[in-house]
């Protein structure tokens, strides 16, 4: 049987992982191996195929990120339909963990090189009272957030910029990137923040979201952001959020 390419989606909660990338095989301080989505993925469809699977992701989602989108790529000679493939892992991937679809792609298609953009979003909880069934997957900041000051700040983001005030990589690389569209939605007690763009730095959409939250809640100015922006000093900006409030919703080719 050739060689075939497929491209999967998959949607996890990034609460028990160890983020997406598989790493050393070392326990974490409770004495528990570490657990990464790439890891699972791997040995999941290595057992339904029968054969040594090696999967590429769009993007590495750091520990507690979730995911309802994220993609990622698999050669095999595999003669099962990617229906199949969907089915069969179904039952074997761990509870936390899901393939949302499967289809076969180009012989040359890589996950993470074709990737021409990603959505992310940040989710933040506004009632009065914290919620035991949002807290797992959102950040409760309370009531009273202005919601004009936190478009004003997100609008500051779009387009192509330095990004060196909001990351925290380390070494002086080249921190421009182009960000499509920054958008603050909300509803009920909960206010989405939501990131699009070609690719993010370290820890980059956490830090835009606690710049943003913080302008909400009056603490930075918008020529504050400005300036980082301008300047690209790190010390300028906010520390980043929880990861636990972030998750990958797409990846678009």
């Amino acid at each position: 049987m050739p060689r075939r390419n497929f491209l999967l989606i998959l949607s996890y909660d990034g609460s028990g992982f160890e983020g997406w990338q598989r790493g050393p095989a070392l326990p974490q301080s409770d004495g528990k191996p570490r657990r990464t989505v790439q890891a699972a993925v791997e040995t999941t469809l290595s057992r339904l195929l029968g054969e040594t699977i090696e999967v590429v992701g769009a993007g590495r989602t750091d520990a507690g990120v979730h995911a309802e989108g994220q993609a990622a790529s698999f050669h095999s000679r595999t003669a099962l339909e990617p229906g199949a493939i969907v089915a069969g892992l179904a039952p074997l991937l761990p509870e936390d963990l899901r393939c949302v679809s499967c289809r076969e792609v180009d012989p040359r298609f890589h996950a993470r090189y074709r990737a021409k953009g990603k959505l992310y979003r940040y989710r933040l909880h506004t009632g009065a009272l914290a919620d035991p069934l949002l807290r797992p997957t959102s950040l409760h900041v309370g009531p009273g957030l202005d919601l004009e000051a936190m478009r004003g700040a997100a609008a500051l983001l779009e387009g192509s910029h330095d990004f060196g005030a909001f990351t925290n990589a380390k070494g002086k690389g080249d921190a421009v990137r182009r960000i499509d569209s920054v958008r603050v939605e909300a509803g009920g007690e909960i206010v989405d923040l939501l990131f699009r763009g070609e690719g993010f730095l370290y820890n980059q959409v956490r830090i835009m979201a606690a710049a943003i939250l913080e302008a909400g809640r009056g603490r930075l100015a918008l020529e504050e952001i400005a300036a980082a922006l301008a300047g690209g000093k790190r010390k300028a900006m906010p520390g980043a959020l929880g990861a636990f409030g972030l998750c990958l919703v797409a990846v678009y080719y």
